[in-house]
């Protein structure tokens, strides 16, 4: 958990208006070597940030994102006033950063963290507004599609499987999946037909027009952060 300084840390700029661009100081165009985009669209912009022990990053913002840890690290994030406050990112940590205007160093571990900004959450507009699924994943199977968190922008679910366990019919909206660990699935749609995925630690896949499916398990221990975009649900389910 962040303690309260550090939250106050992250959460250090006021948000964007409607409209308006991305800072000069923002964190892909002040440390893109750190930071690298993965994914850009009109809903999202994915980056996967790595850094080893030592490292330093200059002063940049965020803009309003979903952070996840996918290695262990602690930095010393310092804001733009000077004053500062150690921070610990661990596997499978997850939070919801409004905004945030901060400069860090690596002090352990290796840094290997994916953030997803909602580009909705960047202006003033009102938030997307969307309905459930009647077979939505988390009614259907909370125990696999645990939701750790929503707001008016995202809705976050831990998915947690392991060989041999099975899901029944359930269906997704468009979301960004980050998996945490490697498994192997057999999905069944609707139609009948079948198909294998499998997931590997550190991948981030885009999943834009969502989907419906059962699946079941076949190799390892499966551990996905799915992030559930909720503007590119409400563009989809425009006529």
């Amino acid at each position: 958990m962040l303690r309260p300084a550090a939250i106050a840390i992250l959460l250090s700029i006021p948000p964007l208006a409607a409209g308006q661009a991305l800072p000069s100081d923002d964190a892909v165009a002040v440390d893109p070597d750190v930071h690298r985009v993965i994914i850009d669209n009109e809903h999202i912009r994915v980056f996967d940030a790595r850094a080893s022990r030592g490292t330093k990053s200059p002063m940049h913002t965020h803009p309003p994102m979903v952070l996840v840890g996918i290695g262990k690290a602690r930095f010393r994030m310092t804001l733009p006033d000077g004053k500062s406050q150690l921070f610990d990112l661990d596997p499978g940590q997850v939070r919801w950063v409004q905004d945030a205007r901060h400069s860090w160093e690596l002090l352990a571990g290796e840094l290997h963290a994916i953030g997803v900004e909602i580009k909705s959450a960047q202006g003033a507009g009102a938030p997307p507004v969307i309905e459930r699924s009647a077979i939505d994943s988390a009614a259907v199977d909370p125990e696999a599609h645990h939701v750790l968190f929503e707001n008016a922008h995202v809705r976050v679910f831990e998915g947690r499987t392991s060989h041999g366990r099975t899901s029944p019919m359930h269906s997704h909206p468009p979301t960004l999946l980050i998996s945490l660990d490697w498994i192997r699935l057999v999905l069944a749609l609707p139609d009948g037909k079948s198909v294998i995925h499998d997931f590997h630690p550190g991948q981030a896949l885009w999943v834009p027009g969502g989907g419906t499916h059962s699946w079941r398990a076949i190799a390892g221990n499966g551990r996905v952060i799915a992030i559930e975009v909720k503007s590119a649900q409400a563009a989809l389910a425009k006529p």
